[in-house]
């Protein structure tokens, strides 16, 4: 009964400097965690238990804050060891956290109280007073809201925590007397008001003594112009009330909060290089995500490394996305066609070609090889190239053009259209045609041979026009 009139004293005195805390203090949070504990109680027969838990914290100085905290674990040891338990461990205690290096991305802590726990299974089980002590982990995930991780130690001044009776050789691990205790994992969320910033400390005004003058309601007042008012910009937002863009990117503070929800405290809300008036100014761009077309590049290295569109996975169109073509392939992502063989570089991954070499991007130039270059056209019963024709000119000399040391034979075929010796005459012309423009673009000429085989050696049927079609054309031989 000594214990328990102790704690209820200590409950009652530490109740009141709660509540005066909570009326004088700068600051105050609350949040929860869950996790995991685990006794050390019965040594290796010792179970992992889930464990919950609440809190209330307070900020005392710039650096030490008090949290009172209430949580439950179901502590317990394997059922067929002979030192087996098992609790329902309600736990209350009140600590202080101790975080002088505070910062809003990473701001590390110590923490150590005193407590009680009381086992509600079992309605004979006294009120075990205990310390908790241990360290953890904040980072910020948005204002107003940090995460936090803790790994610690409660340490009971008995042996009656876990209603089990220790043999005089069995101690605890860390003084070495007949206690028990127990370890804890924890992950969770505390929340304060963002407009109290917790790296800077509240100093007290220096008042004077001068003529009084009206009470001015600041809720009313928006000194700076940016359509927040200064009560909202000093005790919600965090903001200056008397700069309409805080943190000096180009945005006023109303716009970024209201509008577009960035972090007006922050001139780079995402982190990736560029300002949020960059962002959404000058590239259209999201300040909110840090690659905004998803393709794998960030925003500042699309638009200040590269050149790509941040608005856009495949800058060229050509059917590989931009971070692929960059990382993956070493291709231009801004040329459809890199090594400008005539076949884009999407296409040349598909066919398992190389989008570096020109070489094998249009003809198969071993020797022996046959290919018609269908697509070129000429004037009727003429020799004469019309303009369709020049791009698939351009591949074959292209391909040429990277294979100098191959030779080939330009054969001309014609349909059966008009007397076999005219059409013999037509298609060598046809053939010498098509030799004269590549001699013209380079190709040397003793490249390049050319013969006409008339309508002798038809493709298709020359009864139909699709046929006569497909037997007027340009095949080339590699020799």
């Amino acid at each position: 009964m000594k214990t328990k009139a102790f704690l209820m004293m200590l409950m009652i005195m530490l109740g009141a400097v709660l509540y005066a805390a909570v009326e004088t203090s700068p600051g105050w949070s609350y949040g929860y965690e869950l996790g995991v504990a685990r006794g050390d109680n019965a040594g290796k027969a010792e179970n992992f238990a889930p464990m919950g838990s609440g809190h209330i914290q307070l900020k005392v100085f710039p650096a030490l804050h008090m949290r009172m905290v209430l949580g439950f674990t179901p502590l317990h040891a394997t059922k067929s060891s002979p030192e087996a338990y098992s609790t329902a461990t309600l736990l209350g205690d009140y600590r202080l956290i101790f975080n002088p290096w505070y910062k809003e991305k990473l701001s590390p802590f110590i923490y150590s109280g005193v407590g009680a726990s009381l086992d509600l299974s079992n309605s004979d089980a006294d009120v075990i007073p205990h310390i908790p002590v241990g360290l953890g982990l904040q980072t910020q995930v948005k204002p107003g809201m940090n995460l936090e991780f803790t790994l610690g130690y409660n340490l009971a001044n008995s042996d009656g925590m876990d209603g089990r009776i220790r043999e005089d050789d069995d101690t605890n691990t860390f003084t070495g007397k007949k206690q028990d205790g127990f370890y804890s994992f924890g992950v969770g969320f505390t929340f304060y008001n963002p407009g109290i910033r917790k790296d800077k400390e509240v100093r007290p005004v220096q008042t004077v003594q001068r003529t009084p003058v009206p009470v001015v309601d600041l809720r009313t007042i928006d000194s700076d112009g940016d359509g927040l008012s200064d009560y909202d910009e000093i005790n919600v937002y965090g903001t200056d009330p008397r700069n309409p863009d805080t943190d000096g990117d180009g945005l006023s503070d109303y716009a970024e909060l209201l509008r577009h929800r960035t972090d007006p405290l922050n001139p780079d809300t995402d982190g990736d290089g560029l300002t949020d008036y960059a962002e959404i100014m000058q590239y259209g761009t999201d300040p909110l995500k840090v690659d905004t077309d998803g393709d794998g590049l960030s925003d500042y290295n699309e638009v200040i490394t590269y050149n790509t569109n941040p608005l856009k996975v495949d800058t060229d169109d050509d059917g590989l996305s931009d971070y692929d073509e960059i990382v993956l392939h070493k291709t231009n992502p801004l040329e459809a066609d890199t090594d400008r063989g005539s076949v884009n570089d999407g296409d040349e991954i598909t066919a398992g070609t190389n989008p570096l070499d020109p070489r094998d991007d249009v003809l198969d130039l071993r020797v022996g090889a046959v290919f018609a270059l269908d697509g070129i056209f000429f004037e009727t019963a003429k020799s004469t190239i019309k303009p369709e024709s020049i791009a698939v000119l351009q591949k074959a000399y292209t391909a040429l053009a990277a294979n100098p040391e191959v030779k080939i034979l330009i054969n001309g075929h014609t349909d059966s259209v008009g007397s076999d010796a005219s059409n013999l005459i037509l298609s060598r012309e046809r053939a010498s045609s098509v030799r004269n423009w590549l001699i013209e673009k380079g190709i040397a000429a003793e490249r390049i041979r050319t013969s006409g085989r008339g309508e002798a050696q038809p493709r298709a049927t020359n009864d139909t026009e699709e046929g006569r079609t497909l037997n007027r054309r340009i095949e080339f031989v590699v020799e």
